[in-house]
C-alpha cells in the first residue's frame, strides 16, 4: 500500500493544484480511480456553518483544485457533505456559502448536493452495521473521492479519512448512531462499516492547515503544510496521526481497523512516496482534551469505583453562549435542557459523544477532564 506524502506551505491555488496532481501521481494516477464521463461526489468534511480560515472545514480551494482537475479530465463533480443536526435546503445553502464551497462549485462548474432523500445499504462485511441509512446523494453519483481535513476530535482523538465518512450519514441519524454504540471502540467499528460500505475511491488530504487542540469545531487552526493521498484510508490515517504526533494506539479508529486486518498496528506495511514522513511531523501538536490512554497501576477496583469521576465532560460558557438551542436540539441521548435560555446537562445520563462541542457555532462549549484524571492517566 502507498501513501503519498507532499509538502504544501499555504493555500496559493495554483500550489495546492500542483501538489493535489502530483500526490495522485505518486498512487498511480488519476486513470486508476475514475473513467472519464463518471459523476464523482467530492466528499468534502463541513462540519458546520465555518469560515474556511476557523480551519474545521475543508478548504475551499482544496475542494475547487481535486474539482477542476476531475472536471478537465472529463468526470463530472458533485460536492456534497450532510453535517450533524437537520439535513435542509436552507441550512445546507448557509454552510455551502460560509465554507466556501458555492464559490469553489461555481468556479468549476461543479454542483452542490440538495438531494437531502436517504436509503439504507446493505453492508455484508459489517461487524456493528449490517444495514446503513446514508444520504441518498451516494445513488446519484459513480464514485465517491474522500476529501477530510486533518483535525483532532474530542471523542475520536483524531478525526480524518475514516472519519470524514460518517458525514454520510444523514443529519439527524448520526444521534442515534451515537446512542446505540456510545462506547468508542464499538462506535470506531461502526465507522469503518461506513467507509467499507461506502466504497471511496480515494482519499485525499487537506493537511495544510489543520485544527489542533479542541477539535473537531472548536480548537486552534495550525499549520502542518502537508497534502496526503492514498486509496487506504486506514494506512492515510495513520499517516497523518503520526504527523501531528500522536501514537497509534491513542487512535480508536486506527486500533479497530488493525484488529480487523485492515491494516497493521504499525508503520511497516506501507510506503510514503514523497516527503520522508520525520520532516513533517509537528512535536508540540496539541492533543484534545479526552481522558483516554494507559492507566498506570491504579487497582481495576479503584478506578471502577472512581470511573464516574473521570470521564471528561462538556462545560458550557454562559458568557459566550447565546442560547441557539443547537446543543439540546442535537444531543443524541437527550440529556440537556434549556433553563432560561442557557443549556444545562444532565451529566449521569450523558454519553460523552461531544456532539455539543461539536456542533455549537460559538464555541461555547469545552471539554473539561477531572483533575483526578489527569493524575491517574497518562495522556
Amino acid at each position: 500500500m502507498k501513501v503519498s506524502l507532499l509538502k504544501c506551505e499555504d493555500y496559493n491555488y495554483e500550489k495546492v493544484r500542483e501538489t493535489i496532481v502530483k500526490s495522485i501521481e505518486n498512487i498511480g494516477g488519476i486513470d486508476k480511480y475514475i473513467n472519464k464521463g463518471d459523476r464523482v461526489l467530492l466528499k468534502a468534511n463541513l462540519i458546520l456553518k465555518k469560515r474556511p480560515e476557523e480551519a474545521a472545514t475543508t478548504n475551499p480551494i482544496f475542494v475547487r483544485a481535486v474539482a477542476d482537475i476531475l472536471i478537465k479530465y472529463g468526470a463530472k463533480v458533485v460536492i456534497g457533505d450532510s453535517p450533524g443536526g437537520v439535513f435542509k435546503e436552507s441550512r445546507m445553502r448557509n454552510i455551502y456559502k460560509s465554507t466556501g464551497m458555492t464559490e469553489a462549485a461555481n468556479n468549476t462548474g461543479s454542483q452542490l448536493n440538495y438531494n437531502l432523500k436517504s436509503t439504507i445499504i446493505d453492508n455484508p462485511e459489517g461487524k456493528i452495521l449490517r444495514k446503513i441509512v446514508v444520504t441518498d446523494m451516494i445513488n446519484d453519483v459513480d464514485k465517491i473521492i474522500n476529501l477530510p481535513k486533518l483535525k483532532t476530535h474530542g471523542l475520536a482523538t483524531y478525526t480524518g479519512a475514516v472519519k470524514n465518512l460518517f458525514g454520510l450519514i444523514p443529519g439527524t441519524t448520526k444521534a442515534e448512531y451515537h446512542v446505540r454504540m456510545p462506547d468508542i471502540n464499538d462506535f470506531s467499528d461502526a465507522l469503518i462499516d461506513i467507509c467499507i460500505a461506502s466504497k471511496p475511491v480515494l482519499h485525499i488530504m487537506d493537511g495544510i492547515i489543520g485544527m489542533e487542540g479542541a477539535g473537531p469545531s472548536a480548537g486552534d487552526p495550525r499549520k502542518i503544510g502537508v497534502i496526503l493521498a492514498s486509496q487506504s484510508p486506514y494506512h492515510l490515517d495513520k499517516a497523518a496521526s503520526k504527523i501531528i504526533g500522536l501514537n497509534l494506539d491513542e487512535v480508536p479508529t486506527i486500533m479497530q481497523s488493525a484488529k480487523r486486518g485492515l491494516c497493521s498496528e504499525d508503520m511497516n506495511d506501507f510506503d510514503i512516496i514523497g516527503s520522508e514522513l520525520k520532516d513533517c511531523v509537528i512535536k508540540d501538536f496539541k492533543k484534545p482534551p479526552v481522558s483516554r490512554g494507559n492507566i498506570g497501576i491504579v487497582p481495576k477496583p479503584i478506578i471502577r469505583f472512581a470511573s464516574k469521576n473521570l470521564k471528561s465532560k462538556p462545560v458550557f460558557d454562559y458568557s459566550t453562549c447565546v442560547g441557539c438551542r443547537e446543543c439540546a436540539e442535537n444531543c443524541p441521548p437527550k440529556v440537556i435542557k434549556m433553563v432560561n435560555n442557557k443549556p444545562e446537562v444532565d451529566y449521569s445520563k450523558c454519553i460523552r459523544c461531544f456532539c455539543c462541542q461539536e456542533l455549537c457555532p460559538q464555541k461555547a462549549v469545552s471539554i473539561k477532564q477531572p483533575l483526578l484524571a489527569k493524575l491517574i492517566f497518562r495522556l
